[in-house]
């Protein structure tokens, strides 16, 4: 059931999170399946939904930083970040308090941590009064959503409510830095927040840790594994402003994605484009919602064009890369 955010329909999601079910709630990066981060059940709930494996920890989101401080112990690091960058598409990586359930994050002794800045999202977060564990709302390994409908398609049945906040501003998941040592930060996965940006307010450069253990092990923090982000069709990637060699799909009906439109358009009948402007976060917002759109047209090959590695570029390249990984 899709609800416009009005607040009879907030505080319909807040008694349903109160007791232990589920919702989809909006972000600004993606939409998340929210739950009582405090409660096994419901955290257990939200695994079983995604069928995500216990490997792969949660991100847990809070209604302000003095909240966060209730999960997490902190340091002089995260009190900088947070103080700069919340609200906002920023995830922290600390040492957590005991009121966190091991099952929210793979049994370790860390959590995963944000201040959301979507608006409907903060005011729910106010009406719980818990923090709410909020993977991405779709099944494990899949496009993440950023529109209510892309939700409904997908888990629809299995959730007792979908908060619509229209369509996300980023489109792509958070920025996450691990701050257990402060002497060695390190970034862990791209996000909407440039790396450039996060160094300067840390004093200090970041270390790139950018994959996760195998399969067997816990994750430090989610979206580490090698493939993810994937849609139904295989992903092919070209760098920008090369040709692809159309001779590896003879034969195969395929999509052609481009980061601006072509000027002159190229000769193939399939072709898309994420901008009008090659502006990369315009097309890191179009990004999963195109691959969304064009897996429901049942095409099964995908050609995008790869990005500058820069800014939110790299964000953007992550993710598929990810999403063609074998």
């Amino acid at each position: 059931m899709i609800l416009n955010p009005t607040s009879e329909s907030l505080r319909h999601c807040a008694d349903l999170i109160k007791k232990d079910e589920l919702v989809a709630v909006p972000t600004e990066t993606v939409y998340g399946l929210a739950g009582n981060a405090l409660s096994k059940s419901a955290v257990h709930k939200i695994f079983e939904v995604k069928g995500r494996p216990l490997i792969d920890p949660l991100i847990v989101h809070c209604l302000d930083y003095p909240s966060a401080l209730e999960c997490i112990e902190t340091n002089p690091l995260i009190q900088s970040l947070a103080e700069e960058f919340w609200p906002g598409p920023l995830t922290l990586i600390a040492h957590k308090k005991a009121v966190i359930p091991d099952i929210v994050t793979a049994g370790l002794q860390s959590v995963a941590i944000r201040v959301p800045a979507q608006k409907e999202l903060l005011q729910l977060l106010e009406l719980c009064g818990v923090p709410l564990a909020a993977p991405s709302a779709n099944p494990f390994g899949y496009v993440s959503p950023t529109e209510a409908a892309h939700v409904e398609r997908s888990l629809g049945g299995k959730l007792s409510a979908i908060l619509d906040g229209g369509r996300c501003l980023h489109g792509v998941e958070s920025t996450i830095i691990d701050l257990r040592n402060p002497d060695t930060p390190a970034l862990l996965r791209y996000g909407p927040l440039d790396p450039t940006a996060i160094e300067k307010q840390l004093q200090r450069p970041l270390r790139l840790q950018l994959k996760g253990r195998g399969k067997e092990h816990a994750q430090t923090a989610p979206g580490m594994l090698s493939k993810h982000y994937s849609p139904h069709a295989e992903v092919h990637l070209v760098e920008k402003g090369s040709t692809f060699n159309k001779a590896k799909l003879a034969g195969k009906r395929f999509a052609h994605i481009f980061l601006e439109k072509p000027n002159p358009m190229p000769d193939h009948p399939d072709c898309f484009w994420l901008t009008e402007d090659g502006c990369m976060e315009t097309a890191a917002r179009n990004l999963f919602a195109l691959m969304q759109t064009l897996d429901a047209q049942s095409y099964r090959n995908l050609v995008f064009e790869l990005a500058e590695e820069k800014g939110i570029g790299l964000a953007f390249n992550d993710r598929l890369r990810r999403a063609a990984a074998k």
